[in-house]
């Protein structure tokens, strides 16, 4: 029960943890960094890490810890996962996954993944608490075909607001819809990200979800989706956002994907 309350692996402990488990290729965003150019070289660091493992009772000389094993399973034979890549003052890749009651939040950076057990039922709650708290910004939900917001955005980097406010008025959008994607625009950025939800079905199969977009600005945070009907373009929704509106969300996802 040594990983209970979580566990911190280095990138070489994961690259070495995954090889022993012969869990195949990593889950997007997860990545695993191969370390050593030999195949000797590979062998000294492996003993190494083994070696390192024993002393931090996560592997007694032949099979890990039951419960780090059953979480970086969990990361690739699940039923649903939420993918999310973050900006958070540095570039964070996080998975979430889950399998009837069991879960597992796996968070990504440069030093290394950490593994949190998680209820099943709380894969939501637990992406969405990685980012800071934050107002949702000012405005109201507005929609629009996505070549309109493209159209707007290009004139307001070669003109300016004149220009963009041109474009989404022969766009469609008007009056107090303005004012959220103006503001998201124009305000200066301190964070975003991206989230999308994945189910496997009983034959295996995968499906993945449009991705869902958040950024945090001065003047607080908005989120912003995708979504197509058959046969027609692309439109974007954007919308003031919080941590609650925001799961809330991730929640819908999750029941229609």
């Amino acid at each position: 029960m040594a990983v209970r309350a979580g566990v911190s692996l280095s990138p070489l402990e994961l690259d070495f943890v995954w090889e022993h488990l012969g869990l195949g290729e990593a889950p997007y965003p997860l990545e695993i960094v191969s370390h050593g150019h030999t195949m000797g070289e590979r062998a000294e660091l492996r003993d190494q890490v083994l070696t390192g493992l024993v002393g931090r009772r996560l592997y007694d000389g032949r099979d890990l810890d039951p419960d780090l094993e059953e979480l970086l399973i969990l990361l690739v034979r699940n039923s649903f996962t939420i993918d999310a890549q973050l900006a958070l003052g540095g570039h964070v890749r996080a998975l979430a996954a889950s399998r009837d009651d069991s879960g597992v939040l796996a968070v990504l950076t440069g030093e290394g993944l950490r593994l949190d057990p998680i209820r099943g039922s709380g894969i939501v709650h637990a992406v969405v608490a990685l980012l800071p708290d934050l107002k949702p910004g000012p405005g109201v939900p507005v929609s629009l075909p996505k070549s309109v917001f493209s159209r707007a955005v290009d004139a307001f980097e070669r003109n300016g607001y004149v220009e963009f406010e041109a474009e989404l008025n022969a766009g469609g959008v008007t009056g107090r819809d303005m004012r959220t994607i103006t503001t998201l625009v124009e305000s200066r950025r301190h964070g975003g990200g991206q989230f999308a939800v994945n189910t496997v079905d009983q034959m295996g199969r995968r499906t993945r979800s449009e991705v869902l977009n958040w950024f945090d600005t001065d003047n607080g945070r908005y989120m912003i989706q995708s979504s197509r009907s058959a046969g027609q373009e692309p439109w974007l929704t954007f919308s003031p956002s919080d941590a609650e509106r925001l799961a809330s969300r991730l929640h819908s996802m999750l029941g229609s994907v």
